[in-house]
Formats: C-alpha cells, structure tokens, sequence
C-alpha cells in the first residue's frame, strides 16, 4: 500500500489539492465580483456648482473614491506615478463659463494603463458617469436657452438614443470571465507534468498495461478537479453554468484525456523524468496566453496562432466558457473532435516513442536510478 500512497501523491497534490485551495483562495480575493473603491485624483481647474456636482457623482459612485485634490493637472500624473491612484479627473479653467456658452469645454480624464483590468474597467464607468452628466447639462441649458420642456431638450440633447446591453457576463464579473479557464490552465501543467515523468523502467515492459492505467487514473483526477472547481465556482461564488451540465462534463472528460495522453507521450519519448517534467512544463504552462483564453488569438501573429493549434487548452477554454456564460457554444462540437484528434496522435506518437527507446534502451540505461 505504502508505496501506491508514494506512487499517487504528487498527483493528489497537484492535480487536486493544490488547484482547489488556489480557486477558494481567488475566489475570496475577487468575491466583490468588480472593482470597488478605485482611489482617484481630480483638478478643479474651475471650482462651481456644476464642476463639484460632477466631482460628486464620481465620488457617489461605487467604482471610485476620490483621495487627492490636485494642484495642477501634472500633480494627477505624479500621483499616479507614486501609485497613489488609478484614475485622474482634470476639470479646465473656465469649465462651466464655456458650457453656458455652448463652446463644448473638455473633461480630462487620466488612467493607468500600465494595469489593463483597471484601464478597461475605470475607462467604462467614468465613460458612463460622465456621459450621464454631459446629458443632464446640456438638457439644463437648452431649456433656459430656448425656454423648452425637459423632455424636448432631452431630445436635443439626445437626438439618437444609444443603448447597451452587456451579454453573457453583464455586471462584468471578472471571476465568471477568468478564473474558470485560468483553474483549469493550473490543473493541466499539474497533470502533464505528473504525467511526463510517470514511467519507470520496470513499467516500460509492459507499457500497454501501464499506459492505459495512468491515462484513466490521471484523467479521472483531472475530471474530479476541474469539476469540482466548476461547482465550487457555481454553489458558492456565483459563477453562471447557464449550459448543459453534461455538455461541460463530457467537454472536460475530453479535455482531460486528451491532456494526459500528451503527458504520457512525453513520458515516452523521454525516459529522463527531470527533463520530460520541464517538456511539459515549457509546453503547457503559457497555453492560457497562447491557447487565447486570456487574449484572443485572432489578435495574435500568424505563427503564435498555428503554435495554438497545438494545445489542448486552446479547444477546451473558450467553449467552457462560451458554454458557463452564455449557454452554447457554437464551436463545441468541432473542438470535441480537435482534442480527439489530439488524443489520438499523442496515443500513436506514445507507442511509436515506447517502441523507439525498448529497442535501443540498454540493461545499463534500466538500472540507472534516472529512469526508475
């Protein structure tokens, strides 16, 4: 028994145990779902009623706080520098003089573009926000300009009304849209890592044997795992399967078996275990950027995205999440067939590389404690 325990308990680890304590833990950290309370800086470069309104509507909102009062516009940069804040708010001198005057005055705004999440995400609120004042104020002045109704200058103000409707991932949930894939990403460079170096030399004589078991043990952790980061995700932290829970199990099934079986072809071709760890280490643990999880591959070069056709992870990601986010996902079968597809060459290229080493492996190589 002891030494199956020994045999099986890296795998526990990695392959379990430590992607489901790594999901609780981020998950924790992210659980207010968006960003809150972002600090910010504003210049009054005109100091009335209307420029503190707008200052109030930025500090009323959840997304952001204001912390400094600028001297200058240059002072938000600084700060900004100093990494006491994100986002900056700039109001020009003569600000609400040139409004009543119709002279179309500009709102500055300042982000930290060197962390894109809070970028995209300050750059869509103070979009709203400020659209939302722009509107109010520009109904206020046509109705005391042209002596109309709130209604009619609404009308001027807004002579095309814009509505948006965020599908999928509407309150713009950073876990919904992350960290399923991400969970998954960590369990596969944990099971291709335990599978590349699973084989000992003893075992290499009976490699069928020995290769179907690995491939239904490793397998089985990694469905177990993933699953259950999808439930925990779903039953505790909110996270939507809006899609056939079956679709998702035979996806990750899929996934699964398609991701050892190339952990068991490396384990093949490679008898060092060191060396065939970090094959698989090299191979699988920038796949979440490459496959196109986290940036799309369209917007990738041409040569990065045919290095993506090769990963597993690039057919499994984005119809998981298709499928959790908005029900379907209309590259769900065809992807079913590329990590098929995948299995089986790695299947194939396993057996031809076993055949390869039992025939030139020499009674020297099958005592070197390297490949036991």
């Amino acid at each position: 028994m002891r030494p199956i325990i020994k045999k099986y308990l890296a795998p526990l680890v990695l392959i379990i145990l430590i992607p489901q304590l790594t999901n609780w833990i981020t998950c924790q950290m992210m659980s207010d779902k968006q960003l809150r309370e972002i600090p910010m800086a504003v210049y009054l470069g005109d100091d009335t009623s209307l420029t503190r309104e707008i200052v109030r509507s930025f500090d009323e909102n959840e997304t952001f706080e204001v912390k400094y009062y600028a001297e200058s516009p240059q002072d938000i940069e600084a700060l900004m520098t100093e990494g006491k804040i994100y986002f900056g708010l700039s109001i020009p001198v003569d600000f609400t003089k040139d409004m009543k005057g119709f002279k179309s005055p500009t709102i500055n705004t300042v982000i930290d573009g060197s962390q894109l999440s809070l970028a995209s995400f300050t750059k869509l609120r103070s979009s709203e926000i400020l659209l939302t004042i722009k509107t109010g104020a520009m109904v206020k002045l046509y109705q005391g300009k042209y002596s109309i109704s709130e209604n009619e200058a609404l009308h001027m103000a807004m002579p095309i009304a814009i509505t948006t409707r965020l599908a999928g991932n509407p309150t713009r949930n950073y876990i919904n849209f992350l960290l399923t894939g991400m969970m998954a990403a960590l369990v596969q460079v944990g099971l291709v890592m335990n599978a590349a170096a699973v084989f000992t030399a003893q075992e290499r004589k009976l490699f069928s044997k020995n290769l179907w078991r690995y491939l239904s043990v490793y397998s089985g952790l990694a469905f177990i795992s993933i699953m259950s980061i999808i439930l925990v995700q779903s039953a505790f932290f909110s996270v939507p399967v809006k899609g056939n829970l079956s679709q998702i199990m035979i996806l990750t099934a899929f996934f699964a078996v398609t991701v050892t079986s190339v952990g068991l072809m490396i384990a093949s071709a490679f008898s060092n275990k060191v060396f065939a760890t970090q094959v698989g280490a090299v191979w699988f643990i920038p796949s979440s950027i490459v496959a196109g999880y986290t940036w799309p591959t369209i917007a990738m070069p041409t040569v990065i995205q045919n290095l993506s056709k090769m990963m597993p992870f690039t057919y499994y990601g984005d119809a998981l999440r298709d499928l959790l986010l908005k029900g379907t996902s209309h590259v769900y079968s065809i992807n079913l067939v590329k990590l098929f597809t995948i299995y089986m060459i790695s299947l194939g290229l396993a057996y031809f590389f076993n055949r390869i080493r039992t025939r030139f492996l020499t009674e020297e190589d099958e005592h070197d404690p390297v490949y036991s």
